[in-house]
């Protein structure tokens, strides 16, 4: 008998969901910023601007207030998350080359966010200011322009955006929480950061129909 194909997200999503269904302990989850529910099945998570109610038996991960489904890479992030055993809070910033595991994953990281914000919604300064804002985060001005966007309770990204002058279009960077990879994997870290970008352009955590 052949078994049915099992996507490689829904692979690591279940792997997540496994982790957390073995810890849900209401302490350590409130010190990621998670709320348990009384049943001891829910919890609802801040991420961004939005707020995550996860089902943990049976599994389902809602966008709130709305309650539409939440896309794979949202569920896996969001379930990796909650099952971090040992969460600290974070100190500071760290660029993804002070990460010394992920410098061979720099290229890709300059190409599939520092170059997508730039190019995309990082270009104008208005356009910029209002997506931070959108997104519940202050930014604060000077040259740079900086903000932080609370992704997780507890992992933070800063966005840098430079202005540019005569010989340099505007160029954004983005900073890792200190505390990142004792929370997520380096790949995690990436993808969130990815979302985090897709988010400044106008996308929701939320699947899109028909996937």
């Amino acid at each position: 008998m052949q078994l049915p194909k099992q996507d490689h997200y829904e692979i690591a999503r279940d792997a997540a969901l496994s982790r957390l269904q073995r810890g849900m302990e209401r302490d350590r989850l409130g010190v990621l910023g998670a709320r348990l529910a009384e049943d001891g099945a829910i919890v609802d998570l801040q991420a961004l601007c939005w707020q995550l109610r996860v089902r943990t038996q049976p599994f389902s991960m809602h966008l709130l207030p709305g309650g539409q489904e939440v896309s794979l890479p949202w569920q896996i992030l969001a379930l990796d998350y909650l099952a971090a055993e040992t969460p600290i809070a974070p100190t500071g910033f760290v660029s993804f080359a002070d990460l010394v595991a992920g410098r061979s994953y720099l290229p890709a990281f300059q190409s599939r966010v520092t170059d997508r914000l730039s190019h995309t919604v990082g270009r104008d300064g208005a356009a910029f200011r209002d997506a931070v804002e959108r997104l519940g985060a202050t930014p604060v001005e000077g040259d740079p322009v900086r903000c932080i966007l609370r992704f997780f309770p507890l992992v933070e990204f800063q966005v840098v955006r430079y202005e540019g002058d005569e010989e340099f279009a505007p160029s954004c960077n983005v900073l890792f929480s200190d505390n990142v990879l004792s929370i997520l994997s380096l790949e995690d870290g990436v993808v969130a950061a990815e979302r985090m970008v897709a988010a400044l352009e106008g996308k929701t955590p939320a699947a899109r129909k028909g996937s």
